[in-house]
């Protein structure tokens, strides 16, 4: 049965000032006024199938996973925003001293969303109640599907993973071995791997998304094939190691060119 009990503290007095403060009522203060009459409904508890996490948690996330599907925001961008925006906070009746959710908790959650049909069933039911509050609707009027907005947000966040380990190997070859790197180093690399620690604007479409995975896939298998080659120290750098794990993950080699896992990565499917 849906939850009757209250999920959220009220607002702190100076959240209420803050929103107050705000020109424009936005989606996220409608959510944060409307909150407890949004969730009424959904069945928050078939969102985790394990049964450990409260029924507050997992409304926090399931909101945070939506917001990070509406602004095409990866796991870390969107646990710096639990943090640093007052809209987010309002919305999800957190203090304005929130020290910020860990971006680990995010994958955790969608876990299950991606592998059990029951907790799908039940983020969908969320997002159709938040229907109400127009944050979900596109050009059209129509609203996404969970699946859609599982794809997206994890595609994203594993671009962002998958580039920012990339770039990690770069920069440690570049401060030890800067000469055997330029024997490597392929033209593009500058610019597509150039903004260490610089936000990026990620693709919002899925042909997108793989398109530059595919890109990223085949410089990694390149890179790490090239510093296999070179042998000696180099293999056992912590950044080559994190680079070897992460690219199984998010590639399939079955087939003679490399395919991206569309969908999600390996370790969701595995046991």
């Amino acid at each position: 049965m849906p939850t009757q009990l209250s999920l959220f503290p009220p607002h702190p007095i100076d959240a209420i000032y803050a929103a107050e403060a705000m020109s424009v009522k936005s989606s996220y203060l409608i959510i944060g006024d409307q909150i407890e009459q949004l969730l009424a409904e959904v069945e928050l508890a078939r969102l985790d199938p394990s049964g450990t996490q409260s029924a507050a948690t997992l409304a926090t996330l399931a909101l945070i996973t939506v917001f990070q599907f509406v602004e095409n925001l990866p796991d870390h961008r969107a646990a710096e925003a639990t943090r640093t925006r007052l809209d987010w906070k309002y919305a999800l009746h957190l203090p304005r001293t929130y020290p910020g959710l860990k971006a680990g908790l995010l994958c955790e959650f969608r876990r299950p969303l991606v592998c059990d049909p029951i907790a799908r069933q039940a983020f969908q039911q969320l997002l159709d109640c938040l229907a109400k509050t127009e944050l979900l609707r596109n050009a059209d009027g129509e609203l996404p599907a969970a699946s859609k907005v599982l794809a997206a947000v994890c595609g994203v966040s594993r671009l962002e993973r998958l580039m920012e380990a990339m770039q990690m190997v770069l920069e440690a070859l570049a401060a030890i071995e800067p000469e055997q790197l330029r024997t490597i180093t392929l033209p593009h690399w500058y610019e597509r791997y150039g903004q260490l620690h610089t936000p990026r604007a990620w693709p919002k479409s899925l042909e997108e998304r793989a398109v530059l995975a595919q890109a990223i896939g085949t410089d990694a298998a390149y890179l790490l094939e090239a510093i296999a080659r070179a042998a000696g120290q180099l293999t056992l750098l912590p950044e080559v190691q994190a680079l070897h794990q992460i690219w199984p993950e998010q590639f399939d080699r079955s087939e003679p060119q490399i395919q991206w896992r569309t969908f999600a990565c390996a370790s969701c499917f595995s046991p």
